[in-house]
């Protein structure tokens, strides 16, 4: 008799070209109580997507990047839902685009070597609905740093403290300048949000928070390219927080900052 406390069958698609690779995951999600339907390329799944609702989507890229960017691409036009309910497949060593994919979606992944003790607990918290709208950050990496690159012969005296920095998170770009404001003991903070896979992407209105030790110092909303100006009183330890969409926030940890220097012409 059916007390309605048997776990609901969840209908799991699996993409991915290896057909033993396929295998083993749907024998391993089968023994959890799982419908399994497999797909080994694009034009397969959003077929198998027309025949059947899916729970959620376990994309095994392998080597494939372009064809794993295509299944995520189709999935966000033609079941957006879906893409807060998959679980992409990383190996450590493996092509770092698909790393890059997984981050720029906010796709939790599993590492290929943890499949067996990972892969069904990181699908199943995923059909919570908390965990399916909570907030996913990223701390955005340091590419370049002005302070930090050789100054040529002559210049250096020059230097009018102003700071250019770049950072990255996925394929997001965040182009930062610092500079003195008006007053000395202020900054201002001038930067751009750029997507390195999708040039035409636009963040008009995106929130972007400077945090200091006490909290927020200065809020900004981004323009329709990404261009957002700060200006704040000095402080030497801040991080810019920039909320890209709903379930997606970026970290960007500033280095420490430092008075600016007032320039020797004209002090004397």
């Amino acid at each position: 008799m059916n007390t309605g406390r048997e776990r609901q069958r969840q209908r799991i698609l699996i993409v991915g070209e290896d057909p033993s690779a396929r295998d083993a995951m749907r024998i391993l999600l089968g023994s959890a109580g799982c419908e399994c339907t497999v797909a080994s390329n694009v034009q397969l799944t959003l077929a198998a997507m027309e025949q059947k609702n899916f729970d959620a989507v376990v994309l095994d890229p392998q080597s494939s990047s372009s064809q794993a960017a295509e299944v995520v691409s189709r999935i966000e036009e033609f079941h957006p839902n879906l893409l807060k309910r998959m679980v992409i497949i990383i190996d450590q060593d493996g092509d770092s685009q698909i790393k890059d994919l997984a981050e720029r979606y906010s796709i939790p992944n599993v590492q290929r070597k943890f499949l067996l003790q990972q892969l069904w607990g990181s699908l199943e918290s995923l059909f919570r609905p908390e965990v399916v709208f909570q907030d996913v950050t990223h701390a955005a990496r340091l590419i370049s740093d002005s302070f930090r690159d050789p100054l040529l012969v002559g210049v250096r005296g020059l230097h009018d403290g102003s700071r250019t920095l770049l950072y990255a998170a996925g394929s997001l770009r965040m182009d930062l300048l610092i500079e003195p404001a008006a007053s000395s003991n202020r900054l201002a903070l001038a930067g751009q949000i750029l997507d390195s896979a999708r040039p035409d992407r636009r963040f008009c209105g995106v929130p972007v928070t400077l945090r200091g030790w006490k909290g927020p110092v200065a809020q900004a909303a981004a323009e329709e390219f990404g261009e957002f100006r700060l200006e704040f009183n000095f402080e030497s330890n801040v991080s810019l927080e920039i909320k890209i969409d709903a379930t997606n926030c970026i970290t960007v940890p500033l280095p420490v900052l430092e008075r600016a220097r007032r320039s020797a012409v004209g002090s004397s």
